[in-house]
């Protein structure tokens, strides 16, 4: 008697590893005593910040904001007018007796920035209740982490990189880090926040109308987005203006990159917070300040039928506020942004065609850098159908024949940071780059040589037509400066020689400074601190006369040029303009060249010893300065959505004298409040306990059993600590099964204690060798306590497992011992009690023990429409049991693989491995294939070719895209074309000897398969056929005809 191991492809996950500790402490902020206002929030989406996007540096075309899932409520609501907000103060200052306010959650080491931080929330928080003419009536916790790497390692938001922060209706936390930019902070914050005072004026104005449901749902994204970087950049920046000039001026129609209506609804970073951001500045200035917030007050009526007078839709709201039908107000939107956009782009001197364009990149370019000479050049780009960041070097002479250096999602190079800035340098004979590898970044610095050679052109041999480049990488050095207390890298610039590499570092308690290191012997170094202060610095240069470097420590607070010596001093200041200047380079001639923001788009200046002159003049936008040959500037082109290389040469740089209003004053450091009255955050405490979602699902079958299941959850505040209750009834009262866990995942190690009660089936074959031949279930309760621990090594491996203690009992239903007890209807064959042999075979409770122990290894990247489409998994494990008392003990050892071979776009070839045994005793369970996804070609039932102790099984396949519905995400239709060849067997081959292999040769099956995966979302409908091939088992599945194997997988496995 046997259980069953059901044995479908294992997929080990990847890790979002907890390399930093959090003693968490809270303290409140603005918040006042008094009477709350009882509000519901609701499951809806979690609204949250777009990609991490420095204003110099955003590329819109990638990554996508996701999208918060949104419905109309449908509900019989009485027709109730809608009463107005109650009248607030517009001081700007939280009221005194309506509750509302911030509590904050720190930890220690980051007291100094959470002291900024704390500022900067009461002012955000004042300001907007002036502007929503709301105060909230809800504390809402906001937590903060000191660095982006930490925050990313939260459990309390399932998040990927580029999002900055997180907002959730559910529960209105707030959760986002420090960055170590006083300003960037400043602006997610007030974002976030908008974010807050969106949903809770939403909630109250739904409450004191009477109606119940959740009207935020049925606005669309563009118009909560927005509405939320409209506050936070207090109307539109010049970024936003930019952006969105270059859809009116430089549009891609076979790209969707058009305008469109006013009202349409795309999911991507772009038209979802900058065309929503412009879209609302429209509205307030178009229909009188305050436009915004009337149509929040108007949006419970979307709860309304209207019949009873409330709106159909969004469009007809906005319409019924502003007096103006949608129609009107799209075109009158139309007028309104060609106006603004078009007066700047015939007021621009230059575009395109002044510049020499670059077209051979691989992928979406996102940053650039040149060496001194301006002869070689690296570059980041993003793969666009797999997202991985990848690292290019070329000679400008042979563009084409590039270098990959490095590319991320794998082991030492997790992430490239393909959101981030310029992190990468070059010169003639080495490299810098930055990645996050183990929970910081790391400076890799890289030599490499280069061969060039000349070849003339056929016509005119004292021509040079091409050139024969060869770049051969050297050896990579891993500076760890994670060890040195920086958790983060945001920009590295090489010194001429290559022998020093100055960055701009985040510390571990959220300040950053500029460093030098000076390289030692193998991966050592010297790390000097050349800044100390409050203040942020983003990017930096080596020049002959030290390091250049951009910095808030300003009197306006905006970002200007500042120099210091490499070997530290006074820090001298290179220019006051009240003005963000970016990327600053330090050009052959001891020009420092600079992107700065002006007139609405981004603009190449210079400075040096006789002042500042601007060099372009461009309606859009240049970044990523750097020399170029023959005195000649690179730089990344913002022209039709895209960020391409351009090369400006000497002759078309304006070289005009540029004066603007100056500030010298001296700088002001970040306001910062006292936090002595935080208190200790503790876990132990109820009111830090939250229930979860609650999941139950009951049914009848047709023997009339009751079939059900509920789960249940609950978790501290902080996701730290977790309770996971689950109770199972399948079909009978005596198949209960169920079990209560605690999880701990406050650290690295995850470990978890629990009570089980589990019931597996057996396929029973005690009397199928006998003259009875019966085939029966039997099953088997197995309760007891458990303990399972996980430790994730990186992102991409980890070690699992868990130990079990309890008893064994065996039984069987109803129907079963009524079978077994039946006379044996031959009446020559000797009738047997067949019932009471079985029960003397499994009598009474066994003490039964388990022990598993598995390792997981993860590198395979995913396709956004198709899913798997490059890397490796495999994963290994073994699982002991033993019931000592009964001369039990058995071991299983099983093996998972698979490998994915991208071929081109969304193709890719999947090889896929599963290996098993079993040593030991005969109770050991037996191996049950899904042969949905195994062996396709035999129907699932067939246990002949299906179950036994041992199984091996590969399979090959040929992935490709039949159809990909653009204008619905992750809804896709894809072939499948390939083969299957394994086997299932037990211990004795077909001449009865005991001999594994042989069995399993002898039943081996080879099977040609084909068929389609409908994606729609996270689900994947598989629909494959198998076709048996007859190689000489001792029979042919099915007859040898074509099986159908159906079946449901995560796409995202």
């Amino acid at each position: 008697m046997q259980a069953e191991v059901y044995v479908a492809p294992r997929h080990p996950s990847k890790s979002n590893v907890r390399y930093a500790n959090f003693e968490w402490k809270y303290v409140d902020i603005l918040v006042k005593k008094g009477r709350k206002l009882q509000l519901s929030y609701g499951q809806g989406g979690r609204l949250h910040r777009g990609a991490l996007e420095r204003p110099e540096a955003a590329a819109w075309t990638w990554p996508s904001a996701q999208n918060a899932p949104r419905q109309r409520i449908t509900q019989s609501a009485p027709t109730v007018p809608l009463a107005p907000l109650e009248a607030h103060s517009t001081s700007g200052r939280a009221e005194a007796g309506k509750g509302g306010g911030v509590r904050l959650y720190f930890y220690e080491r980051e007291r100094a920035i959470a002291r900024r931080a704390a500022a900067s929330i009461e002012d955000s928080y004042n300001y907007l209740t002036k502007a929503f003419e709301y105060t909230p009536t809800t504390t809402f916790a906001y937590f903060l982490y000191a660095s982006y790497i930490e925050f990313l390692q939260t459990q309390l938001f399932p998040l990927q990189e580029g999002v900055l922060g997180v907002t959730s209706p559910e529960n209105l936390d707030v959760t986002l880090p420090y960055f170590g930019d006083a300003r960037l902070f400043n602006d997610v914050s007030t974002h976030e926040l908008a974010h807050e005072f969106t949903i809770q004026k939403i909630a109250t104005a739904t409450a004191r109308a009477g109606l119940t449901g959740e009207p935020i749902n049925l606005a669309p994204l563009w118009f909560i987005e927005g509405l939320a970087e409209f506050y936070a950049k207090r109307g539109i920046d010049a970024e936003t203006d930019m952006l969105v000039r270059d859809v009116l001026v430089n549009p891609k129609s076979e790209h969707a990159y058009v305008l469109g209506s006013f009202w349409e609804e795309r999911l991507s970073t772009l038209w979802t917070y900058k065309i929503g951001q412009a879209r609302c500045a429209f509205l307030e200035e178009t229909f009188g300040k305050g436009t915004i917030q009337r149509i929040l007050e108007a949006m419970p009526k979307l709860l309304v039928y209207e019949e009873d007078g409330g709106y159909k839709d969004f469009a007809q709201l906005v319409g019924k506020v502003t007096g103006t039908s949608p129609s009107a107000i799209a075109a009158r939107f139309e007028r309104w942004i060609k106006r603004r956009a078009f007066n700047r782009f015939l007021a621009a001197r230059q575009d395109r065609a002044n510049f020499t364009t670059l077209h051979t990149t691989d992928g979406v370019v996102q940053a650039l850098r040149a060496s001194p000479s301006g002869d070689l050049v690296l570059y980041r780009s993003i793969e666009p159908d797999t997202g991985q960041s990848r690292l290019f070097l070329f000679d400008r002479r042979s563009p084409s024949d590039d270098e990959q250096v490095a590319a991320d999602d794998q082991p030492g190079i997790e992430s490239l940071h393909p959101v981030a800035g310029q992190n990468f340098d070059v010169t003639d004979h080495e490299l810098a780059f930055v990645a996050q590898a183990s929970g910081a970044d790391v400076i890799y610095w890289q030599s490499f040589e280069e061969e060039v050679e000349a070849e003339p052109c056929e016509d005119d041999k004292k021509k040079v037509c091409t050139w024969d480049v060869d770049l051969d990488l050297g050896a990579r050095r891993a500076f760890q400066v994670g060890d040195r207390g920086i958790d983060a890298v945001e920009a590295v610039a090489l010194s001429n020689d290559g022998k020093q590499i100055a960055f701009v570092g985040l510390s571990n308690i959220g300040q950053r400074d500029v460093y030098l290191l000076t390289p030692r012997a193998d991966d050592d170094y010297e790390l000097r601190k050349l800044t100390d202060d409050v203040y942020s610095e983003r990017e930096l240069d080596f020049g002959p006369q030290g390091v250049v470097f951009n910095s808030d420590a300003t009197g306006h607070g905006k970002y200007n040029l500042f120099r210091v010596a490499a070997g530290g001093g006074p820090i001298e200041r290179l220019t006051s303009e009240p003005r963000d200047e970016h990327n600053p380079t330090v050009l052959r001639d001891g020009r420092v060249m600079f992107v700065a923001y002006d007139e609405h788009g981004a603009n190449l200046y210079s400075v040096d010893q006789r002042g500042l002159f601007r060099e372009t003049d461009v309606a859009t936008g240049l970044y990523n300065v750097s020399p170029g040959p023959n005195e000649s500037v690179w730089a990344l082109h913002h022209y039709a959505a895209d960020r391409s290389p351009v090369r400006i040469a000497y002759k078309r740089l304006l070289h005009e004298p540029y004066t603007s209003l100056s500030d010298a004053a001296e700088p002001k450091a970040p306001r910062s409040v006292e936090l002595d009255r935080a208190q200790e955050y503790s876990a132990l405490r109820l009111k830090n306990w939250e229930l979860g979602s609650i999941f139950l699902m009951a049914g009848l079958s047709t023997r009339g059993g009751v079939f059900g299941q509920v789960l249940a959850s609950a978790t501290d505040k902080l996701r730290d600590h977790g309770l996971l209750l689950s109770a199972a009834m399948y079909g009978d009262p005596q198949l209960i099964a169920g079990g209560l866990t605690y999880v701990r995942e406050q650290h690295r190690l995850t470990w978890g204690i629990g009570l089980f009660n589990e019931i597996r089936a057996r396929i029973d074959r005690r009397f199928q060798a006998t003259e009875d031949n019966l085939i029966f279930t039997s099953w088997e309760r197995f309760f007891g306590a458990e303990a399972l621990g996980r430790y994730p090594f990186s992102r991409y491996s980890y070690l699992q497992g868990s130990l079990s203690l309890g008893g064994a009992h065996y039984f069987m239903l109803d129907d079963t011992r009524d079978l077994l007890a039946a006379p044996n209807p031959d009446p020559e064959a000797p009738q047997r009690d067949l019932l009471g042999m079985w029960r003397t075979d499994n009598k009474g409770l066994r003490l039964q023990t388990e022990a598993s122990l598995s390792f997981g290894y993860n590198t395979v990247g995913l396709q956004r429409s198709t899913g798997p489409i490059r890397g490796s998994m495999f994963l290994l494990s073994t699982n002991v049991g033993s019931q000592p008392f009964h001369s039990v003990v058995y071991d299983q050892v099983r093996l998972d693989a698979e490998h994915y071979l991208r071929i081109i776009g969304p193709v890719n070839l999947m090889f896929r491995v599963g290996l098993g045994t079993t040593l030991g005793s005969q109770r050991a369970p037996q191996y049950y294939l899904w042969s949905y996804q195994t062996l396709r070609g035999v129907p699932f039932g067939d246990i002949d070719y299906l179950l036994g102790r041992h199984f091996a099984y590969a399979t090959t396949e040929l992935q490709f895209p039949i159809l990909e519905f653009s204008s619905m995400p992750l809804i896709d239709l894809e072939g499948v074309l390939g083969a299957d060849v394994g086997s299932v067997a037990d211990d004795y081959a077909a001449d009865g000897r005991r001999n594994p292999m042989r069995a399993l040769w002898d039943k081996r099956l080879f099977n040609l398969v084909f068929g389609v995966n409908f994606g729609f979302g996270p689900i994947v409908i598989q629909v494959h056929f198998g076709k048996p091939i007859d190689i000489g088992p001792v029979r042919t599945p099915n007859n040898g005809k074509l099986t159908i194997n159906p079946s449901l997988v995560w796409r995202y496995q």
